[in-house]
């Protein structure tokens, strides 16, 4: 492949200038992160139509050129899945590049697998299957081997091609404006920002914890957060979710009664006992009004349960109607999110209610009912029977 390895400012310099003028290009990441809080970016790959690039960012000392390359408002950034890409951007560069485009979010409402992998995709519009052998490569180390590098490189290389059909396929069967929202939820950077207040919420186990316990809880899990950022290391390895658990549920104010938690290490009562207690004292003084309140898992009755499943039955039918995976179109908490609190469903939004979303509340409301006509589930409504539409957005 020709490509250049670029490891100067200068070089970085001239390659972001070379793409001025472009209307897209392709863009991926590679790094590691299994001892560290924050990831540790170890490559950057760009592709354009006048030329690609494999950065190596521990090189680079002024980042401003590709800065301004990423917020270039006329240069589209295409990525695959790219979540923790754009996470380690906004962290290396405080901005999450923009505008971006998702292929992986893209090919799901063109009627490819539900999360299709690059690999898979790649094949699907190329018919070229690409190398699996440094999926664990160490991409920190230097020198990286010449095989290495070109296996990064394709991760950009077809993405290009990908792009290309992909966009044609959304503009043939007008499904550009689906994604929209989704891309502009990706796009900002309080999608990437880390909210200590709600970590505990992600507590292993929090389901046993209940009153001025919950309380106990949150505080540690922002002690350990903080100090996991303060000291780059995994969360993980600050406090483990057992112990936090454990810490919460038994309430020790002692480092005696803090030592006998088995699952506590001495170690970290020796060297992080006294602020640990010092957590629960603080905790258990709050005032009742100040703890969180218990999480409370999404309770259906019976006849709601019922009234899901015709439901998910009918989305069944309009997502193979539109040849859409039905994990990309409704999943049950959407169906049940409907029934319940219409707001926070993705049915409620966007083209998922323009395609079902109007027509499944119809239903819940008894203005349709579910019919069987022909072989086929369809939605009655003032004696009339009509199919899922295929669609009336995919086709208008």
């Amino acid at each position: 492949m020709n490509y250049q390895f670029i490891e100067s400012d200068d070089q970085l310099a001239t390659f972001c200038q070379d793409l001025e003028g472009e209307s897209y290009c392709a863009v991926d990441t590679e790094f590691i992160r299994e001892k560290t809080y924050y990831p540790l970016l170890s490559l950057i790959q760009i592709a354009g139509e006048n030329g690609m690039a494999c950065i190596d960012p521990f090189a680079i000392n002024d980042f401003e050129p590709l800065r301004q390359l990423f917020q270039q408002p006329d240069l589209l950034k295409v990525f695959h899945s790219p979540s923790q890409d754009l996470e380690i951007l906004f962290q290396h560069f405080g901005e999450v590049p923009s505008p971006i485009f998702d292929t992986q979010l893209a090919a799901a409402v063109l009627g490819f697998q539900h999360q299709i992998s690059y690999a898979d995709l790649v094949f699907e519009v190329t018919s070229t299957r690409l190398e699996k052998k440094h999926t664990r490569a160490d991409w920190s180390k230097r020198p990286l081997s010449q095989d290495e590098l070109d296996y990064a490189m394709d991760d950009v290389r077809y993405l290009m091609p990908v792009y290309r059909h992909i966009k044609q396929e959304l503009e043939t069967k007008n499904r550009s404006s689906w994604i929209e929202r989704d891309l502009e939820v990706m796009s900002l950077s309080s999608t990437y920002e880390v909210d200590v207040s709600i970590q505990w919420q992600r507590l292993k186990g929090i389901q046993k914890l209940k009153g001025v316990q919950l309380q106990i809880a949150r505080q540690l899990c922002q002690w350990r957060e903080l100090r996991a950022q303060q000291k780059d290391r995994p969360r993980r390895w600050i406090a483990a979710d057992d112990w936090i658990i454990e810490i919460s549920r038994k309430k020790p104010t002692n480092l005696e009664d803090l030592a006998l938690i088995r699952e506590i290490p001495a170690k970290v009562v020796e060297h992080q006992g006294p602020i640990l207690i010092d957590i629960v004292k603080e905790s258990l003084q709050s005032k009742t009004s100040e703890w969180p309140e218990a999480l409370k898992p999404q309770s259906l009755g019976l006849h709601q349960q019922a009234l899901g499943d015709c439901l998910m039955g009918f989305c069944r039918v309009i997502a193979d109607a539109n040849n859409i995976a039905l994990a990309t179109f409704a999943t049950r908490k959407d169906i049940d999110n409907l029934i319940t609190n219409r707001k926070t469903s993705r049915l409620a939004q966007g083209w998922r209610f323009n395609m079902a979303g109007e027509q499944l509340l119809s239903f819940i409301y008894g203005q349709s009912k579910l019919a069987v006509v022909d072989g086929r589930v369809c939605l009655t409504g003032n004696g009339d029977a009509t199919e899922p539409e295929s669609s009336k957005i995919a086709h208008r």
